[in-house]
């Protein structure tokens, strides 16, 4: 009997380690439900995006200031990433490829949650291994780990958190609409139940496209 609970001990060991990282990405922006459109537009808390300093994948600067008056969708990557990002990023890029079909005028910001490590050349490879339009899309680095950590809080109310033992860093997968007054006004679900349609339209239909 005992040998039996031990063995299913560690077969449910095994599958907690192999499903860590998803356990710990799970809509961490949120109350965790797997919703495609989220509207915070009119929620109690503030959603507004805090001012930043950065430099893109061409090492030029970049501020919140550059995106007064755009409409914008934010979301937060990391090079290295051996998980959630394989999955977004390509979510990211049909996004981006659909909304230039409809003609819908967005720009697209990756904020990298690992700054050390994510100079503007491996931003640059990055986006370029996914094919990224970087027309409308900057790759974000130049700040401070500590700061990284304190817009992804205030502004997507997640956090940030390393796992060593997994070389993976815990981050958001959501994508943020972002308004030309700086207020995020949805959210989208940007890893496996990504919805192209749905979110494409619901973007279209909010900016007014």
């Amino acid at each position: 009997m005992w040998k039996r609970t031990i063995l299913a001990f560690l077969l449910l060991l095994i599958a907690a380690v192999g499903t860590a990282c998803s356990f710990l990405y799970e809509d961490v922006s949120e109350s965790g439900e797997a919703e495609t459109v989220i509207d915070v537009s009119e929620s109690e808390e503030d959603w507004e995006m805090i001012d930043f300093e950065a430099v893109n994948e061409e090492d030029e600067a970049i501020t919140n200031e550059y995106y007064e008056g755009e409409w914008w969708v934010a979301k937060t990557i990391f090079t290295r990433c051996p998980t959630v990002c394989m999955t977004m990023t390509p979510n990211m890029v049909e996004l981006q490829n659909e909304l230039d079909s409809e003609n819908v005028d967005i720009e697209i910001v990756s904020f990298t949650v690992d700054p050390e490590f994510d100079t503007p050349e491996q931003l640059k490879d990055y986006g370029e291994s996914y094919q990224a339009d970087f027309s409308n899309w900057n790759f974000l680095t130049g700040y401070s780990d500590e700061f990284i950590r304190e817009l992804v809080l205030e502004s997507f109310k997640a956090q940030i958190q390393e796992i060593p033992e997994q070389s993976d860093i815990m981050h958001p997968t959501r994508f943020y609409l972002v308004d030309p007054d700086g207020q995020i006004v949805r959210m989208y679900s940007g890893e496996d139940s990504f919805d192209l349609d749905a979110t494409v339209n619901d973007i279209a239909e909010v900016t007014g496209s």
